[in-house]
Order: C-alpha cells, then structure tokens, then sequence
C-alpha cells in the first residue's frame, strides 16, 4: 500500500504532467517505468502503446509483483496473473533506470522490448511458484545499461550472443558471450536464457506526435 501510494504522488507530481494516475493492467508498470525513466519519462510512456502485446503483457505482470507475502496492488491497477494469485520470486532490475535513461538516439519501444526480454529469461530461469512470494532476485544489467541498440545488435552480428546467466540463487547477470564460451558453459551445466532480439525488428520509427498527443507535429 505505501509502494501504490508513492507511486501514485510520483505520477501526479511529475513535471511535465503526465496526466491522470492511470488504471488497469498496465498501471503499475507505467507508474514505475516513469519513476525509473525520469527526464525520458514522457517518451517511454508514449511508447509503451506500441509495444507487442507479448512485451506489454510481460512488463505488466513482472513489474506487478511485490516480492511480498500478502501484499499485492489495486486489482484495479495491475493483471489479475500478479494480484489474484500472489507468486514469486519478484525481479529487481539493476540499472534498469539507467538503461532508460540513457536513451540517446534510441527508440524508446526498443529499450522497452529488450527490458521485457530480459524480464521473460528471468522468468524461464525463476519459474513463478506461491513458494517464492516472498523472495526478491536480482538481474544485474551492468554491461548493457550505457549501450546502445545498435551495440547491443552489432554484437549479435559480430556471432556473439547475449545471455542472462545465473550466477546463484538471488542473482543473475547479463553477459556477452561467443559461442565457444557459450559451449563450454553448456558442457559445465551452467543455466542460463539467450536473450532473443528478434522483436527489434517488429518495432519502426513512430511518425512525430505533437505535445498534445493528437497527431503529426507541425512542419
């Protein structure tokens, strides 16, 4: 309840306003990504519409859960998946703000896409369990947070891939790997997910919008 709240206050009190406290599903997710995006706020939350129905519906759900016995948000502000049936464990982003706010020329559904990638491995490797409501994992995204997205797919290009490996219990780190490290990795049983980019593709350029939001600015 205190975590809504804050939440809520961050959201009406943003400059440049950002509207009214938004409902249902996507909510949650949006009240923190404007926390975590902060002077990019505005363009994410534009993006976030364009998002997949597979990117939306993960960022939605991962970002809904507590990490708390008990405690969910508003049914009226997060998936029925993250409130109706509390489950764990609940993933702590590292640098994920910074990741968002370092956009630089990039699209901001990109940086959203990889960030629901990113939550989907670590769902893969954590599956959701009742078991694990009460537990907090952390995903270390250290080596990609400055990159753009154009370096992240030029290291695929370059037949490198992008894992997220997990190094213990609690916590899981993105890594760059070849794939004569990635063999070795296999053949020592270490879990990891290969990030997937392919969606990249899906998302093109969005024609400008003006400040209201009402169409194509003008010339």
């Amino acid at each position: 309840e205190v975590m809504e709240e804050y939440l809520k206050m961050r959201w009406s009190e943003n400059i440049p306003p950002v509207g009214p406290v938004p409902t249902g599903d996507s909510a949650v997710a949006k009240m923190r990504l404007l926390c975590m995006a902060q002077m990019n706020a505005s363009a994410v939350l534009r993006d976030f519409a364009d998002l997949t129905e597979e990117d939306s519906d993960t960022l939605n759900v991962e970002m809904a859960r507590t990490g708390c016995v008990g405690q969910s948000f508003s049914s009226n502000l997060a998936p029925k998946e993250a409130t109706a049936r509390l489950e764990g464990p609940a993933f702590l982003v590292y640098y994920g703000p910074a990741f968002l706010q370092n956009l630089g020329n990039d699209s901001p559904v990109k940086r959203l896409s990889v960030l629901a990638e990113i939550y989907r491995c670590a769902r893969e490797l954590w599956p959701a369990s009742v078991a694990k409501a009460a537990i907090n994992v952390t995903i270390r995204i250290d080596v990609v947070k400055a990159l753009s997205i154009g370096d992240i797919l030029d290291a695929t290009l370059a037949g490198d891939v992008w894992l997220l490996v997990k190094h213990n219990e609690s916590e899981a780190f993105i890594e760059r790997s070849s794939k004569k490290k990635l063999n070795k990795m296999i053949a020592a049983g270490q879990r990891f997910q290969v990030l997937d980019h392919t969606n990249l593709s899906l998302y093109v350029p969005s024609p400008p919008r003006s400040r209201a939001g009402v169409g194509p600015a003008s010339a």
